[in-house]
């Protein structure tokens, strides 16, 4: 069975050209795009089941031959797929992709899911494979630590973070990658060389994880230092922003926390908006400005009743 056969039985992709009528190459294109995007949307307002058929519409588009653009939106669905609840159908989709190109991306993935499943053994079986098919990826031995640390398997985890430094680095985003490394196993001191070596050249992503190092060791105005680098570069995600608000907080900087939240929020592009607006009511509640908490989350009730704890806490803030 040729590979875009076997695509077009696991995920539907529509290969033929010509196979939908009234409609030429060029609309189905537009369409695809518009698919994908709004499957996006779907899965950042958490309407996980619309994002999933938005992104099977998208792929239903597909005319002629599978490329980067449509392994790039079965990604998505099968991400869709997990956070619908359809654990079975997301490992069928990653099945798929590995199917097709044995990507080391797929391979992780779905060993992601099957420690979700308690599958451990075929989880552990996928990193290796994943790990053998792109050896010198250090975002992958990264992901499988924090996969097993999560699971209970920390020690197993760090053999993958020996693994890793191991290897020689080469680039700027390796010396990143291996300051990251050094800043989980406890070794800020290492960890802050090797960051060091990814600034001097350049990357700006670096800031960021040597503001968690010195967060990690007591180092606040350092860490402070490093991450507002990072956020006037322009470059932060609304993840980053949350962390980096996160670390403020606990360390009792209510409104400097409220500033990056408030930034987290402004973004385009903000798949955690629910979590970022709770934990800056809490920071309004924290810093003693009880009457903005109380207001923010008269918002957030209404944008997210399900919320029981708010529910609680709200409550709460009437009685100020």
């Amino acid at each position: 069975m040729i590979k875009n056969k076997f695509m077009a039985l696991m995920l539907t992709v529509v290969l033929t050209a010509g196979m939908l009528t009234g409609c030429g190459s060029g609309d189905k294109a537009k369409d695809k795009d518009a698919y994908r995007q709004y499957g996006i949307n779907c899965i950042e307002n958490g309407s996980y089941d619309d994002a999933v058929d938005a992104f099977q519409k998208a792929l239903d588009q597909s005319v002629g031959s599978v490329g980067a653009e449509e392994l790039d939106i079965c990604y998505y669905k099968a991400k869709a797929q997990y956070l619908s609840g359809d654990v079975d159908g997301a490992i069928d989709t990653y099945t798929a992709i590995i199917d097709y190109n044995k990507d080391s991306d797929a391979y992780y993935l779905r060993g992601c899911i099957y420690f979700a499943k308690n599958d451990s053994d075929k989880g552990l079986k996928d990193f290796k494979t994943a790990l053998s098919e792109n050896a010198d990826n250090y975002e992958l031995y990264l992901g499988v630590y924090e996969t097993l640390s999560k699971y209970g398997m920390n020690d197993q985890g760090k053999e993958y973070l020996d693994k890793a430094l191991k290897l020689k680095a080469k680039t700027a985003d390796d010396y990143m990658q291996r300051g990251r490394i050094y800043t989980m196993l406890g070794d800020y001191d290492s960890a802050i060389k090797s960051l060091q070596k990814a600034i001097d050249e350049k990357l700006v992503k670096a800031n960021y994880y040597m503001g968690e190092a010195y967060q990690k060791k007591g180092d606040n105005d350092s860490s402070q230092k490093y991450f507002k680098k990072y956020l006037d570069s322009g470059e932060a995600d609304s993840y980053e922003l949350m962390n980096m608000g996160q670390a403020q907080m606990d360390n009792g900087n209510y409104d400097t926390a409220i500033t990056y939240f408030q930034n987290a929020l402004e973004l385009e592009s903000v798949p955690n908006k629910q979590q970022i607006t709770k934990a800056m009511i809490i920071a309004y509640e924290y810093s003693g400005d009880f009457a903005t908490a109380k207001s923010k989350m008269e918002e957030y009730m209404k944008d997210y009743p399900d919320d029981e704890d708010a529910a609680r806490e709200y409550q709460f803030l009437e009685t100020r």
